[in-house]
């Protein structure tokens, strides 16, 4: 009898069948491999489409409620309403099941939420050029907020950023004060005039926003309700960059401590991480439990400490290392970096490999959004750009 592998026909038919099972699994799994990279493209580009439809089909949905609502005003009976919105309910739900159909790669259920899982097992597989997807055609700003000035609306020298949901806050560092901006660019409101010197960086935690002051040597503390001061607290020289841990502790850049300084959420000194390791600490994030750094180094750029402060990697070299350099994490984790004296936005792997870089006139505070919209602030050109 033939083996399983033989080049021999085999004489049992389950082995046949077996020999094909086995044949037909391999060329799908090399096939499947091939087509990975071309797959997450098609996939990513399907979400934003699936998306934008979405969008489409909420206004539709919020157009008949308003319609449903004056109905109830007017003198129609109850039977008529009802029948009217189970008409444009399934005129609707048609719309979404003749687009599934459509669509050229078949979900069991079609939803952002079942898209971004598959587009999620798909990044696991490891690829770089998966990873790079969402910015393949970023290279200028799609928008830009602000403009050179001391009016409200105007700005100054930005540089820390921070996001709430579609609020931007900015610290507007030579005009001494923050201000907040839609994601579209309208202006919404400032604070922190006649007590912020040059703020630097931004974090928010539940009902709280927290300021570095690279001036003023401090860390303040306002509300989040009515932005007034809540507390200043003088322990650090020199801070920069700062973020909030999930237990609410505030992680300070201390720049010329050469150490990341740990406070309550009170602003209470806890404890240092990487004093003798780091040379001039930029920024600081938190990303999968453990602790980045960006530092004003020539040898490597970024640090990775756990959360009890053991040095876990140096790694990336940016060409011009030097002066401010901001960091911050994408759904994927690619690490995405503002490099001052480059002049530039460069997108590393979780890993440390480039893979994409576009071109920013002196970038300083850098954030990024679920749909890997970038939002970086231009120190010398008085803008936040969105690219």
């Amino acid at each position: 009898m033939a083996t399983k592998y033989s080049d021999e026909i085999p004489t049992n038919p389950f082995e046949l069948t077996e020999q094909m099972i086995h044949s037909t699994f391999e060329k799908v799994i090399r096939i499947a491999t091939e087509r990975k990279d071309q797959l997450l493209v098609q996939l990513f580009d399907m979400k934003q489409d699936y998306l934008r439809k979405e969008n489409t089909r909420k206004k539709r949905v919020a157009d008949l409620e308003k319609m449903i609502r004056q109905f109830n005003e007017t003198s129609i009976q109850e039977n008529e309403i009802v029948k009217f919105q189970g008409e444009q309910m399934l005129q609707t739900k048609a719309e979404i099941q003749k687009y599934e159909k459509e669509t050229p790669v078949p979900f069991p259920s079609f939803n952002t939420e079942g898209l971004d899982g598959l587009l999620e097992q798909l990044e696991k597989l490891g690829s770089i050029q998966a990873t790079a997807v969402p910015y393949r055609n970023k290279t200028e700003p799609i928008r830009r907020i602000g403009k050179y000035g001391r009016e409200k609306g105007e700005l100054n020298c930005p540089i820390g950023l921070a996001l709430d949901g579609d609020k931007i806050y900015i610290a507007d560092t030579l005009n001494s004060r923050i201000q907040i901006f839609s994601t579209e660019g309208k202006f919404i409101q400032e604070f922190g005039k006649g007590e912020l010197d040059n703020p630097y960086g931004i974090a928010l935690y539940k009902e709280w926003v927290f300021i570095s002051d690279w001036e003023l040597h401090a860390i303040f503390k306002f509300s989040k309700t009515n932005y007034k001061l809540i507390k200043i607290k003088t322990v650090v020289s020199y801070p920069h960059g700062l973020t909030t841990d999930t237990n609410g502790e505030v992680l300070v850049a201390d720049s010329s401590n050469n150490r990341i300084a740990v406070l309550s959420s009170d602003l209470e000194y806890i404890r240092e991480i990487g004093k003798d390791k780091l040379i001039k600490p930029c920024d600081v994030k938190i990303n999968n439990n453990n602790i980045f750094v960006a530092d004003n180094n020539e040898i490597n750029n970024i640090h990775i400490f756990s959360k009890s402060g053991d040095l876990l990697k140096s790694f990336i070299k940016l060409e011009n290392g030097r002066g401010y350099i901001s960091l911050c994490f994408d759904l994927y984790n690619n690490i995405i970096i503002s490099d001052y004296m480059g002049k530039s936005i460069n997108i590393f792997t979780k890993d440390g490999q480039l893979i994409h870089k576009i071109k920013c006139n002196y970038p300083t505070g850098i954030i990024v959004n679920n749909n890997f919209d970038i939002i970086c602030a231009s120190f010398s050109d008085n803008v936040i750009n969105i690219y």
